[in-house]
């Protein structure tokens, strides 16, 4: 039945947007018309061979983030000319192809003008032409409105329910009420629906336009970054078993090298982001707003995510367990350190540890190439280049505690926890 719905709410939507279509389409694109996708999710329409370019009542949604697109590549989308600051471009502006920052509208019903010659655009207050369809209960602390094109289909997506009775509700122009049995099925006039705790992408099929049903989806939560598999093009879905903690074990990170002809990266450090439904409206990152090494840490708790969820997440390469609480939003990565039994049989062996003073790094195969300490937040606080069989480094000026060894040699590297006295 899920799978009926699906198609069922793509068959509405693409049909309500076929007589949109024309020669050289312009579409926008972007967070604030349901995500940043080519070409767009909102398809204006010209009347005058392609000059002009309209779009009539529809909703700004999610955080307002948008861009136009001229033929639906990134290479020809547009951002606004200006300082990156409120109001952001909005309500109108001139675009510049190919660059300029995002505009950010004011959610609500607009309706918007776009010049393809002078680049020039508006947006003006528009109505709401669908009925209203809520989400009410679930442990919300407020009723959410559902996102639709074309009165029939709804949506929202990525809302975290605390768990608890819930139902759909319209609001306008009449007032009516659904529910029915989780996760999926027919609705139930006057029913409700019990929802556990979990985020979960939200469908529903209005009565009276066909088959009224509904889903409850799990979101799929992933990574994406400079990893290798993802190269921030490709998503590493965690793994779950409650729409709660989302994980990843044994997750061995190595960077991410490109199809020649391009240059391989050379990052000092794995950055990332954990994301929603393999699309940027709602991310999680690092609660620091600026990027760099200087947020060097394994774990933290992630702004609101629909804001953009911070910076990216810097970590060391290594192997991790991976741990993301979709209801917090505070992610950790737990280095996967070798047993003392395994690391003893491995190419590498530290003494002593516990220490007072130095740790003794040697290899038995290949010679190391470098170490590199880490504390229990992930702040490097000692490195070496060794390019020897064997090296000693000072631990008398760190503080008593646990450390993290990440040892790097031709053949691979290993993570080792250490204790200083």
């Amino acid at each position: 039945m899920k799978t009926k719905l699906h198609y069922l709410f793509l068959a509405l939507v693409l049909g309500f947007g076929v007589n949109a279509q024309v020669a050289g389409p312009v579409t926008i694109t972007g967070t604030g018309t349901g995500g940043w996708n080519q070409p767009g999710g909102l398809v204006l329409s010209s009347t005058d061979g392609g000059t002009i370019w309209t779009a009539s009542n529809f909703e700004i949604v999610g955080d307002g983030n948008m861009k136009f697109s001229e033929g639906g590549t990134w290479a020809t989308t547009a951002g606004f000319v200006g300082a990156n600051v409120a109001p952001f471009g909005f309500p109108g502006g001139t675009a510049v192809v190919n660059g300029g920052n995002n505009i950010v509208g004011t959610l609500g019903f607009w309706n918007v003008t776009y010049n393809a010659v002078t680049k020039d655009y508006l947006f003006t207050p528009g109505i709401n032409p669908n009925p209203v369809i809520k989400i009410n209960g679930g442990g919300l602390t407020s009723d959410v409105q559902m996102n639709t094109t074309n009165g029939v289909a709804y949506s929202k997506k990525s809302l975290f329910f605390p768990g608890g009775t819930a139902s759909f509700q319209q609001t306008s122009p009449v007032t009516a009420q659904w529910g029915g049995a989780f996760p999926t099925g027919p609705v139930v006039n006057s029913g409700t629906i019990n929802v556990p705790t979990g985020a979960f992408n939200t469908y529903f099929v209005m009565p009276g336009t066909g088959p009224a049903e509904f889903v409850f989806e799990p979101v799929v939560v992933s990574m994406i970054g400079n990893f290798a598999g993802s190269g921030w093009n490709m998503d590493l879905d965690l793994e779950t078993t409650d729409n709660i903690h989302y994980t990843k074990t044994n997750w061995d990170a190595t960077i991410f090298v490109p199809t020649p002809p391009n240059a391989p990266w050379t990052d000092p450090e794995m950055h990332l982001k954990i994301r929603d439904n393999h699309d940027w409206t709602v991310q999680y990152g690092n609660i620091a707003s600026a990027n760099g090494s200087n947020n060097l840490a394994l774990t933290g708790t992630s702004m609101n995510g629909i804001l953009g969820g911070g910076g990216d997440i810097f970590i060391p390469w290594g192997v991790y367990n991976v741990d993301f609480n979709r209801s917090t939003g505070t992610w950790t990565f737990n280095p996967v350190m070798a047993a003392n039994e395994a690391f003893s049989n491995s190419y590498f062996k530290v003494y002593p540890n516990p220490t007072t003073n130095v740790w003794n790094f040697t290899s038995e195969k290949n010679q190391i190439d470098s170490i590199q300490i880490m504390d229990i937040l992930g702040k490097v606080v000692l490195t070496k280049s060794v390019n020897s069989n064997q090296a000693t480094l000072d631990a008398s000026s760190l503080n008593s505690g646990i450390y993290f060894a990440k040892i790097s040699s031709i053949s691979g590297s290993e993570t080792v926890k250490l204790v200083k006295k």
